[in-house]
């Protein structure tokens, strides 16, 4: 009798296996639409043999664990490209807006800079109406204020960058808290000999989020399963169960953004994050200040040309040397402070003399246009459209950028589901197996049952 028990015992535990198998079959089919879940598959392993009477009898089988399909190459290349995809994304938009900035349309501040030496073009057809005098000083405020609507077109923009990366660190405090406890509860389960599984899936998900907005890196310990995270300069985001903290505060208007270490602050920047922070922090520390400062400088060369040349004539109230624009004292905001310094059109220096038909003054400042006067290599409207120039490249750069690291992210990601995603073809093929597996194990104990009848039915 030992022989059939130890023979249904081993046709019990082929079905249990059998059925167990089934379920996590059955969990794949189900979740085959939930993004980031990795293939769940059963192991298989006998139960130790047992040796009777020098024979070693099988005691079934069982499954030593339910296994989770991991790739650590192709997740490390997904986080790195999660990484460049989050800075071309961030980036995408402002430099986008940027380009609306500073364009060279009609409407734009090339457009005023020409209108400007071409109102002095016209004033000296007829250098004593007032109406060209009147034009002259219109367009010279028009032009002071399409500098300082650039500027402060592009200080909003810093602002919005701003409100952007303040919303960032809410979010990711959040997701380093879930991190950490998702950590706790992995090496909690998997020291009982478990498996985390879906723990497992969901800290992959959150750890390529704080990837693609930081840049970070992960380490994973192969005694604990816990990963800590590191930005691309080294500076440790999570360690284990602990967690960094990010903050903002601000310096006047500009939003600083620092990392709580203890009671150390460290200050991130574009040089030390990756990400969409990164891609954010070089567009509103690098970018911006760059471009605002060539618009001063632009506008305090604008200045400082057309007063030296308006100061050798003299005005219809025979008043020489005038400035035409309030001289700014250097570069650093000129353009927001850019105005006519003239108050009456008889002031307006058209001709050297004085009298209404010199002309000779406005025909100067017309050809200031034309002038190699900039950096005595480019006149005003080619600095400019130098300028709008490199913007409008930095922003295809980046879109080429960004449209690599999307085609590579969506290669990896069809590589992560072909290796270690749900194949409906390969658990259709293992819903068979296992339930033909189950229905042989069942016959097996069906078979057992019917020469245990036949054994009892001798003693009867």
């Amino acid at each position: 009798m030992s022989g059939i028990n130890s023979a249904l015992n081993i046709g019990k535990s082929a079905m249990l296996t059998g059925q167990k198998a089934l379920e996590v079959t059955g969990n794949n089919i189900s979740n085959v639409n939930t993004p980031g879940y990795s293939r769940q598959v059963p192991v298989f392993g006998d139960f130790p043999s047992l040796n009777m009477k020098g024979f070693a009898v099988g005691r079934g089988v069982q499954i030593d664990q339910v296994g989770r399909e991991h790739d650590a190459f192709i997740s490390r290349q997904i986080e790195e490209k999660n990484a460049g995809l989050g800075e071309g994304e961030a980036k995408a938009a402002p430099l986008s807006e940027l380009e609306r900035i500073i364009d060279i349309s009609e409407n734009s501040l090339a457009g005023e800079i020409d209108q400007f030496f071409g109102s002095w073009q016209e004033l000296s057809a007829d250098p004593g109406s007032r109406v060209a005098r009147d034009v002259v000083m219109a367009s010279g405020e028009s032009l002071g204020q399409a500098f300082a609507q650039t500027v402060d077109e592009l200080n909003g923009l810093r602002q919005n960058l701003d409100i952007n990366l303040n919303t960032q660190v809410e979010e990711l405090n959040a997701r380093f808290e879930e991190i950490t406890s998702l950590n706790q509860r992995i090496a909690t389960i998997e020291a009982t000999g478990q498996g985390a599984l879906s723990d497992r899936d969901r800290r992959d998900i959150l750890v390529n989020e704080v990837s693609n907005a930081l840049g970070t890196r992960s380490v994973e310990s192969a005694e604990t399963g816990m990963v800590s995270l590191f930005l691309p300069s080294g500076i440790p985001v999570i360690q284990d169960v602990e967690a960094m903290t990010l903050g903002t505060e601000r310096s006047g208007d500009t939003l600083n953004v620092y990392m709580q270490m203890g009671s150390q602050q460290i200050a991130l920047h574009g040089d030390n994050t990756g990400g969409s922070f990164g891609g954010l922090m070089q567009v509103r520390d690098e970018t911006i200040p760059g471009i605002v400062e060539e618009i001063d400088k632009l506008a305090y060369g604008l200045a400082t040309e057309v007063n030296r040349v308006h100061q050798w004539g003299t005005g219809l109230d025979g008043v020489a040397s005038r400035a035409f624009f309030t001289q700014p004292d250097q570069p650093t905001g000129a353009a927001s402070s850019l105005s006519v310094a003239l108050s009456d059109y008889r002031q307006v220096a058209a001709g050297r003399s004085g009298s209404t038909g010199d002309n000779s003054n406005a025909l100067d400042l017309a050809a200031l246009s034309q002038a190699k006067v900039i950096d005595g290599s480019d006149t005003f409207v080619e600095f400019y459209s130098t300028l709008a120039s490199r913007v409008g490249m930095e922003s295809r750069q980046n879109q080429l950028a960004l449209s690599g690291s999307e085609d590579s992210l969506m290669q990896l990601n069809n590589l992560r589901d072909a290796k270690v995603g749900v194949s409906l073809e390969e658990e259709m093929i293992n819903l068979i197996k296992y339930q033909r597996s189950f229905e042989a194990s069942a016959k097996f104990v069906s078979t057992v049952d019917e020469l245990m009848d036949s054994v009892l039915s001798l003693k009867r």
